[in-house]
């Protein structure tokens, strides 16, 4: 039987939905045999063990180093990508890091030791997949709350966006105008909420902002227990932004959200207007009539959100994710591995890990080790990975 080893940092949305989730189904199914480490925490036992390895957003010296090792021994590699690391803007919080040449020549090397290519983004497929021995589309997908979400009385009607701090300029940018707006039509009528991003709009009367949750199971937990009426799917049309995924579509319609949409490419490829959700231009005025109507219109808002869920229920399942999954997964035959070419790993694996400690001391001073060891403790008092 296959043993797929899933190598990512943390288990973030991505790692959840273009990893775990998948994996763990086809794991179900009883087609592979699946286990997950963080890079920094691998062991030599763990890369051994397994027949093929799963690099996701994968983006260090070490991981390199344990991509072309994986490869050299006979190992399948597979690199899977649900953003354009390679051309992350500047603006966003994440934008330096990925700027580096350091962390740009470890994608790189990363992806040249990967045989197979899987991504959810069609433009990501286009513009990587030749380069590597197979590629495919993996579709992420959308799970079921954990709970109901609590009783609420005050009949406002709940508008709400999801999403981590780095999407705080996308709602400034394209909502904070019409957002407004909408409060001062509507007052006490409607409330707003922000779980993660922290907007300008966040420290109004009328607005609530949740913390953001790293762990995604975590984090799916805080969205069950949120009743929103409308949410909200800003996204600016850039060439960054053309390679996302519809994710926050996926993700509001497993929920029953009824959700606005950013008229760009990611969203065009699920939503269709009027039927399981509505697209808008990116003007302030547009935002404006979109948000309206559905406040207004209740039996609106439910039947967007109901064709929505029977949608995510139907076409978005972890078996359908596990089943795209499968064909790139199983399209090259198991080979023969070597664990010869595993040894030194310890030795590799200190001078790699020395080195990236080295350049973050150089860019960030000494609090660098006192994060990491706080984020290793707290891993350690919490559940397993």
């Amino acid at each position: 039987m296959r043993r797929v080893l899933l190598l990512t940092r943390e288990m973030i949305p991505s790692a959840v939905l273009c990893g775990r989730e998948p994996l763990s189904e086809l794991a179900r199914q009883g087609k592979i045999e699946y286990r997950a480490a963080r890079p920094a925490q691998l062991r030599r036992e763990e890369l051994a063990w397994a027949d093929t390895v799963v690099f996701l957003r994968s983006d260090s010296r070490w991981e390199a180093a344990v991509a072309s090792m994986a490869r050299a021994s006979g190992r399948d590699t597979i690199y899977v990508l649900d953003d354009d690391l390679l051309a992350v803007p500047l603006e966003l919080l994440s934008g330096g890091f990925y700027a580096r040449e350091s962390t740009r020549r470890a994608i790189r090397s990363v992806m040249g030791s990967c045989r197979g290519f899987l991504t959810p983004s069609a433009e990501l497929l286009e513009k990587y997949g030749a380069g590597f021995e197979r590629a495919g589309r993996i579709e992420e997908p959308a799970l079921p709350p954990v709970g109901q979400p609590a009783p609420r009385s005050d009949g406002a009607v709940v508008i709400g966006f999801a999403g981590s701090v780095d999407r705080t300029g996308d709602v400034n940018a394209l909502l904070e105008s019409s957002l407004r707006q909408i409060q001062e039509e509507f007052g006490d009528r409607v409330r707003l909420e922000f779980f993660g991003a922290r907007p300008s709009l966040a420290d109004r009367p009328g607005v609530r902002h949740i913390p953001y949750q790293q762990d995604y199971d975590d984090y799916r937990r805080t969205m069950s227990s949120l009743a929103w009426d409308i949410g909200l799917g800003p996204m600016p049309d850039t060439p960054f932004h053309r390679c996302k995924h519809y994710n926050k579509y996926i993700e509001y319609a497993a929920y029953g959200i009824p959700g606005v949409f950013s008229d760009v490419i990611p969203y065009r490829r699920a939503v269709r207007s009027g039927e399981n959700g509505l697209l808008v231009p990116n003007t302030p005025e547009a935002w404006t009539r979109a948000l309206r109507a559905l406040i207004v219109d209740e039996g609106l808002r439910r039947r967007l959100g109901e064709t929505a869920r029977a949608e995510a229920e139907k076409r978005y399942t972890p078996a359908t994710a596990a089943a795209m999954w499968e064909q790139v997964l199983f399209a090259r035959e198991a080979g023969p591995v070597r664990d010869k070419e595993l040894r030194g790993f310890a030795t590799i694996r200190r001078r790699e890990l020395a080195a990236e400690t080295a350049e973050k001391i150089r860019l960030y001073g000494w609090k660098a080790p006192g994060r990491a060891l706080g984020k290793l403790f707290r891993r350690k008092k919490g559940r397993p990975f």
